[in-house]
């Protein structure tokens, strides 16, 4: 026996740092006290860049429990690869509600307390209280504006984070209508530790599914407007909301369909629904509003479910979607449906109203942490 043979081979730190790249996000956190090195490789912006890189074609879905009597939400997380697993928010220490997803990160607002958010990583147990939204209390002469949208942005590439809230201000005992709608918009930016507060004259309306499916793309958040012909877009460095119109193919094809907004590899995708066919549109230039078709699928396999099936997350590679009680797979290069998810009793509550899409990552978002 070669005496060489009793001691273990020490891989070159390169090869340890790929291997590790691309394993789940549950086993490396485990992984961080096997060794100091380790711990320290783990840690550093390079490495958990690299994770999320090789590990953004397995985006999935994190349904949030609607069980309001529990304190906290248990949630659980359906991954095209390592499947169904579950999670919780109780680190938190409050009553909270699920409102954006972005990279791995998840916003949540306080039920019991108004105006006090939460921006936190689940995997990693780490999170961050933001500053309120208000400090005075809310009084006759100055009711709460609802708000309406919240959007959470996280830029992979310098770890920023940006949380959008806005809501229609309305005087006591009166709504607002037409031309006397004021958007009031808040910003945070964690740079600045600070929120940004400005208004904007808006018409638009925003369905319930719109206002739960935000896209942070190009330091931008974008909603779906109710009318379905264009995505309303907020520019969180100027401050500014814009509109970018939908397809000239999907306007000409607008009865008898439904729309939704989700991200793709860092883009806006507008989704785009009829009785037998799914259709996937990306925007491709924002400036000259130039969007391509990149997938279409035949629906007349889940015939039972296409007319009240809602696409929640998507990659490259798969589709997820939500009927009241099922989360469903479409795998686009094989075009194999699969139930990945199911409820079963006396669940009434939509899953399409419960569920974000999520990808478990690294990336912090402790103040100390930021662009470290």
């Amino acid at each position: 026996m070669n005496p060489r043979d009793s001691h273990p081979v020490s891989l070159p730190i390169d090869l340890t740092i790929q291997i590790l790249a691309r394993l789940p996000t549950k086993s490396l956190l485990r992984f961080r006290s096997v060794c100091k090195l380790w711990r320290e490789v783990l840690s550093q912006k390079q490495f958990v860049d690299l994770h999320f890189a090789l590990s953004s074609r397995t985006r999935g879905v994190a349904i949030e429990s609607p069980d309001h009597a529990a304190s906290t939400p248990d949630l659980v997380c359906v991954d095209p690869i390592l499947g169904v697993s579950a999670f919780s928010l109780d680190f938190l220490d409050d009553r909270v509600k699920i409102r954006a997803s972005c990279n791995g990160l998840l916003c949540c607002s306080s039920v019991r307390s108004r105006g006090v958010y939460y921006v936190c990583n689940p995997m990693t147990r780490e999170f961050r209280v933001l500053p309120r939204t208000r400090e005075r209390p809310f009084t006759r002469s100055e009711p709460e504006y609802e708000a309406t949208l919240v959007g959470l942005g996280f830029d992979p590439a310098t770890w920023r984070i940006h949380v959008a809230i806005a809501g229609f201000h309305r005087s006591f005992g009166r709504w607002p209508r037409g031309g006397d709608r004021r958007l009031v918009c808040k910003v945070f930016d964690a740079a600045t530790g600070a929120w940004t507060r400005f208004a904007a004259s808006m018409c638009d309306e925003f369905t319930c599914m719109n206002r739960n499916q935000s896209v942070y793309a190009g330091c931008s958040m974008n909603w779906l407007t109710h009318c379905c012909r264009y995505v309303s877009v907020l520019d969180l460095e100027n401050m500014l909301w814009g509109k970018i119109t939908l397809p000239d193919e999907v306007l000409a094809t607008q009865q008898g369909t439904r729309f939704y907004l989700l991200e793709l590899e860092g883009s806006v995708s507008v989704v785009q629904m009829s009785r037998f066919w799914m259709s996937t549109w990306v925007l491709k230039d924002r400036a000259k509003e130039e969007w391509a078709l990149v997938d279409r699928v035949n629906l007349r396999c889940i015939d039972g479910y296409a007319a009240s099936v809602f696409p929640i997350s998507q990659t490259k590679d798969v589709v997820f979607m939500a009927t009241q009680k099922k989360i469903l797979m479409h795998d686009r290069n094989s075009r194999v449906w699969k139930e990945v998810y199911g409820v079963e009793g006396n669940f009434t509550y939509p899953l399409w109203f419960s569920a974000f899409a999520f990808g478990s990552t690294l990336f912090p978002c402790r103040q100390g942490a930021l662009g470290s």
